[in-house]
């Protein structure tokens, strides 16, 4: 996929049904951005540079030739590199099976820009990573209702920590420790992947802002910038 601009991320849908979309990044280093986590997998492939993802209080760091799958659901902040390039391609797969954890494997110096890379190459990757990594284990599956429940239920903190059996602090310090995020912040990220979701349908930003849950457009946007690293607006256009 072409670069529009330098030191930005740049996305576009995928052209196949197993991919949801790309997203590429070309600059010196690699952009930092505030902890989140995807609906989809991601796969990263690291061309050139590094990338580097604080996760769980451990930095892991991508170099050149590898790549990795972070799993949907799992909180992660991107670190800023020094690299004097960094060539970067995201793509992100519906969730399927997955890993427990983040996974890097090496793919070697196959390509030496995006352009040659295709989405078969990609779900190859994909299929790879995803077949050396273990199962969900329960704690996982545990983890994953409970961040549905908080996704899906409108009502207050303290309500829900109730069906949970905990006072609303008992149930936030759960959140915590399970998620990674306060149960504000974890229904946030949430209403970004559907802002996200809701750009790639074509409804238009104002509409999205709305729908997601957010006070206005300038309030999604400024989130959506410091979280994904673009502005809904160059996002939504491809």
């Amino acid at each position: 996929m072409p670069f529009a601009s330098p030191n930005a991320w740049h996305y576009r849908p995928a052209d196949d049904a197993g991919i949801v979309e790309l997203a590429s990044w070309r600059g010196a280093g690699s952009l930092g951005l505030r902890p989140h986590f995807h609906d989809e997998n991601q796969i990263v492939l690291v061309l050139s540079g590094s990338r580097a993802f604080r996760i769980d209080g451990t930095t892991v760091t991508v170099p050149a030739g590898h790549a990795a799958l972070i799993p949907a659901g799992l909180l992660h902040a991107p670190i800023a590199t020094l690299d004097k390039e960094t060539v970067c391609l995201n793509a992100y797969v519906p969730a399927g099976r997955t890993p427990s954890s983040l996974r890097v494997i090496s793919i070697r110096a196959l390509w030496r820009s995006v352009d040659e890379i295709w989405p078969k190459h990609i779900l190859e990757i994909a299929d790879d990573i995803q077949s050396r990594g273990r199962s969900r284990s329960a704690r996982i599956a545990d983890k994953t209702k409970l961040g549905v429940t908080l996704t899906e239920s409108a009502g207050p903190i303290g309500a829900i920590g109730m069906n949970f059996g905990r006072s609303r602090e008992g149930f936030s310090r759960m959140v915590r420790r399970e998620l990674g995020v306060s149960p504000h912040a974890f229904r946030m990220l949430s209403r970004l992947n559907l802002a996200r979701q809701l750009l790639r349908a074509g409804e238009p930003i104002a509409e999205v802002a709305a729908d997601a849950g957010f006070s206005d457009q300038s309030h999604l946007t400024r989130l959506f910038r410091r979280t994904f690293g673009t502005t809904p607006g160059v996002y939504w256009r491809g």
